[in-house]
């Protein structure tokens, strides 16, 4: 019997850097630090990349943790500020706004998840939005953040929180980590791709003719997809039925005070604008549908409702929402834009990258590339995405707006059936069906679900067990407690000058 090490994966080849190339090699530098293995990222030299994936999830954090990168490091270098939810405005009715929190909203009363405690209370007058019992939107509000100490227990205990950065030097901090942990760094373009008999990648084929080859590939190519879709057919599920958004104007502005610790994303005619606040600019872009509304409409709408000074030229990017058939065939893994993409909203990009790479290396593989791997790892992927894309979906189709036929064409709209099937469990007693690979909790698909006016028709009925005066003097007290801790915490902008001038950590230090 042959000994593991005799198996193992040598060469890794990555073609692309950006966020998702660059990413991925700081991931597999970082596993492979022991290992007798290679990393090289082939990296075109004039092409460049999207660099517009500039919110994103409490995942990123978790991600700093496992790469073992000290997190005031990273802010700093990537002109980070801190983000606690997305401020949903106008997207129900013009004039109504809505939050989406990070981290927990209330406790378990006895054994019995606060949103349905909470739904007893306003089916009998409470007044309280669900989200007032959020820790961090609490601080939102306020424009105010703090890191709560994990060693006590406070009333901000339950929130979390994520970056709102610069992806262009995001990109660049992972290049430098990579390059330290002796990932080997090639500009050139790709001039080919040649296969072995048994229809695996052998080599790319560089600028100058000259051939590197490989064990395993990673195409992080962008939409170019040069190697799971050009060298081996892979086809791209089109998901643009289900979400009709394909482009984006953007442009980065001057900052325009208070700095909030959130991403806000309003609703317009033809699609939704995103306002991103980093500590030395402002990142801005309008998410259209083209069968609705062309480049120039949408650069002239973005460029009238931006705050400050533009900094940057505005362009627009073209994108298709979907997925590969396959986001891992033969000795190729797409990531990234070569992946798929289930447009801007939520933030969901940069937390794909790092969950393909996450599980690849939970898979990782030995030579034989045995295919019940392969096909484990396309079936956890396929689940992410559409759980995603189930989320996103939610977020327009209750939606009440006919003031436009980007709006309109939402009523008529087929829902995937996954979401039909949640949303008929949730509107009978306020259930949500558990899928293990959903990267989004209860209490995110509780909050936009009340926050596009999706009600259940009753409550759970084993809520009746509790005492119903006691639960409501719970929830007074709590929305008390909360309100005047949220009001204690500093500033976004002072704790982020805290961190500047060493007087806080954010690594436990």
């Amino acid at each position: 019997m042959a000994a593991a090490s005799d198996n193992l994966l040598r060469h890794f080849v990555i073609v692309g850097g950006g966020t998702a190339g660059w990413m991925s090699a700081a991931i597999l530098a970082r596993v492979m630090e022991h290992l007798q293995c290679r990393v090289t990222l082939v990296e075109s030299p004039d092409i460049p990349t999207v660099g517009v994936g500039e919110s994103t999830i409490p995942s990123m954090v978790d991600l700093l943790d496992f790469l073992a990168i000290p997190k005031s490091d990273f802010i700093a270098r990537t002109q980070a500020t801190f983000k606690l939810g997305i401020k949903f405005v106008d997207w129900l009715d013009k004039g109504h706004h809505y939050w989406h929190p990070f981290g927990s909203i209330g406790n378990k009363i006895d054994g019995v998840a606060f949103y349905q405690h909470w739904l007893k209370s306003r089916f009998h007058g409470g007044q309280n939005e669900y989200t007032d019992f959020s820790p961090s939107i609490a601080m939102a509000k306020l424009n105010h953040f703090v890191i709560p100490d994990p060693n006590q227990k406070t009333a901000l205990s339950g929130s979390t929180y994520a970056f709102q950065l610069d992806a262009g030097l995001m990109a660049n901090y992972f290049a430098e980590y990579s390059r330290a942990r002796n990932v080997t760094h090639i500009r050139s373009h790709i001039g080919g791709v040649n296969l072995a008999d048994n229809g695996r990648i052998k080599e790319v084929v560089l600028h100058d003719g000259s051939k590197l080859e490989g064990d395993f590939f990673i195409d992080c190519s962008g939409q170019a997809a040069l190697l799971i879709e050009k060298a081996l057919g892979v086809d791209f599920v089109d998901w643009s039925h289900f979400l009709p958004v394909n482009r984006a104007a953007v442009v980065q502005t001057t900052n325009t005070s208070p700095l909030p610790p959130y991403t806000e994303a309003t609703a317009h005619a033809h699609g939704w604008r995103w306002r991103i606040p980093l500590q030395s600019r402002t990142g801005n872009g309008y998410v259209y549908c083209s069968d609705f509304c062309d480049d120039e409409t949408a650069l002239e709408a973005l460029a009238r409702q931006v705050k400050g000074e533009l900094v940057t030229d505005p362009r627009v990017l073209r994108f298709r929402t979907g997925k590969r058939a396959r986001h891992w065939h033969q000795n190729c893994l797409a990531v990234g834009l070569s992946s798929g993409f289930l447009e801007p909203l939520e933030s969901t990009g940069i937390y794909l990258v790092m969950r393909a790479l996450l599980n690849f290396i939970e898979l990782l593989p030995d030579n034989h590339l045995d295919q019940v791997t392969v096909d484990e790892f396309n079936r956890l992927m396929d689940m992410e995405f559409e759980c995603i894309r189930d989320f996103i979906v939610l977020h327009y189709c209750p939606s009440r707006r006919t003031d436009s036929d980007f709006w309109r064409r939402w009523q008529e709209l087929a829902i995937p059936d996954s979401l039909q099937r949640k949303l008929s469990l949730f509107k009978a007693n306020g259930r949500l069906f558990k899928n293990p690979q959903d990267l989004f909790a209860d209490e995110s698909w509780y909050a936009v679900l009340e926050g596009m006016g999706v009600r259940p028709r009753a409550y759970a009925p084993n809520v009746d067990a509790s005492v119903f005066p006691k639960v409501e003097e719970n929830l007074r007290q709590r929305a008390e407690v909360l309100a005047a801790a949220a009001q204690r915490a500093p500033g976004h902008e002072a704790f982020i000058r805290w961190l500047q001038t060493g007087q806080h950590r954010v690594d436990g230090q």
